[in-house]
C-alpha cells in the first residue's frame, strides 16, 4: 500500500514539473540544435539577409587548420590549466584553514564571499579599474610602497595581459571551491584523526590517509566544475582586453564571439562554439558520474 501511494505521488509530481520541463527544453534546446546546424552550414550576412549553404563538416576541418584557432586553444588549455591548479589549490589550503577551531567563525566566511558574490561583469569592470595604467590601484600602492618607481602597463603585453586574466578570474573562483571543499571537510569524522595522533601519526600524514582519501570527491568535482568555468570565460576578456594586444588573451569562447559577430563568419563560429559546448558537456558527464552514489560491495 505504501509503494503504491508513494508510485502515485511521484506520477503527480512528474507531472506537475511537466509544463515547466517543456518551457525549459524549448528554451535551452531550441538554440543548441539552431546552432548545431548552423555549424554544418557557410552562413554570411549579405545585404541584410543570411546567406546560408550546407557545407557539412567543412567548418570543422577549417578547426584543424585555422592558426588562430590553434593559438586561441593554446591560451584556454594554458588558462584553464593554471587556473583548476590554483583555484583547487588555493581553495583547498582555505578550506583547511577555515576548517580549524579559530577559522570558524561567520565573519571569515562572509569575507571569503565577497569575491564570488560580485555579479561577473562587475568584477572585470573592477579590476579595470584597479589594473589601469593611469589610474590603477594597483600602479598607485606599488608606487607608494616603493616597488615600482613608474605606472606599469600590466595589460600592455600578450603573456602579462593573459596572466592578470587569470588572477582576476582565479580571485573571483576561490569562494565557491573553498565553501565547497569546506563542507566536504566538515563530514570527515574527528574520531579518524584522534585516532590517528594515539598511533602516532604526524599532521601530514593524517592529512595524506585520513583527509584527502575522505575528500577525493569534492576535490575531482571542484577540478570539473572549475575546467567547465574555464572554457565558458567571455566577460573578463570582453571587459578588460577584447582579446588584445596581438590577441594574447584570445580564448575560444572569446573567439567564437568575435568570429560570430565581428567577422559576421555565422557558420564557422557555431563550429567552434558547438565544440566548447562538447568540451563542457563531456565534462558535465564526469561531474554526474561523480555525485552518483557508490555502492559498496556486499551492500544489502
Amino acid at each position: 500500500m505504501a509503494t503504491t501511494f508513494e508510485k502515485r505521488r511521484q506520477n503527480v509530481g512528474v507531472l506537475l514539473l511537466t509544463p515547466a520541463l517543456i518551457v525549459i527544453a524549448a528554451i535551452l534546446g531550441y538554440p543548441i540544435v539552431r546552432s548545431a546546424l548552423l555549424a554544418f552550414q557557410d552562413v554570411k550576412l549579405r545585404a541584410g539577409k543570411l546567406d546560408q549553404v550546407w557545407v557539412g563538416l567543412g567548418n570543422f576541418r577549417r578547426i584543424f587548420s585555422d592558426e588562430g584557432l590553434q593559438h586561441a586553444a593554446l591560451n584556454t588549455l594554458y588558462f584553464s590549466v593554471m587556473e583548476v591548479i590554483l583555484v583547487v589549490g588555493i581553495g583547498l589550503v582555505l578550506a583547511l584553514l577555515l576548517n580549524q577551531p579559530q577559522g570558524r567563525g561567520g565573519f571569515l566566511k562572509i569575507l571569503l564571499v565577497i569575491p564570488w558574490a560580485i555579479a561577473p561583469v562587475a568584477n572585470a569592470v573592477l579590476w579595470k579599474w584597479i589594473l589601469s595604467s593611469n589610474y590603477g590601484v594597483l600602479n598607485g600602492l606599488l608606487k607608494s610602497l616603493g616597488l615600482i618607481d613608474n605606472y606599469q602597463v600590466w595589460l600592455g603585453t600578450p603573456f602579462s595581459a593573459l596572466n592578470f586574466l587569470l588572477l582576476v578570474d582565479v580571485w573571483k573562483s576561490i569562494p565557491f571551491v573553498t565553501l565547497l571543499l569546506l563542507a566536504a571537510l566538515q563530514r570527515v569524522p574527528v574520531v579518524l584523526h584522534r585516532a590517528a595522533f594515539m598511533d602516532g601519526a604526524s599532521s601530514f600524514q593524517s592529512f595524506r590517509h585520513i583527509t584527502l582519501p575522505a575528500i577525493k570527491d569534492a576535490i575531482g568535482i571542484a577540478v570539473i566544475l572549475q575546467t567547465i568555468w574555464s572554457l565558458r570565460v567571455f566577460d573578463i576578456v570582453f571587459v578588460l582586453t577584447r582579446g588584445g594586444p596581438a590577441d594574447g588573451t584570445v580564448l575560444l569562447n572569446f573567439l567564437a564571439y568575435r568570429v560570430t559577430f565581428n567577422f559576421l563568419d555565422i557558420g564557422y563560429g557555431a563550429a567552434i562554439a558547438n565544440v566548447i559546448f562538447i568540451l563542457t558537456f563531456a565534462l558535465a558527464i564526469s561531474y554526474l558520474w561523480l555525485l552518483k552514489p557508490k555502492t559498496t560491495v556486499g551492500a544489502e
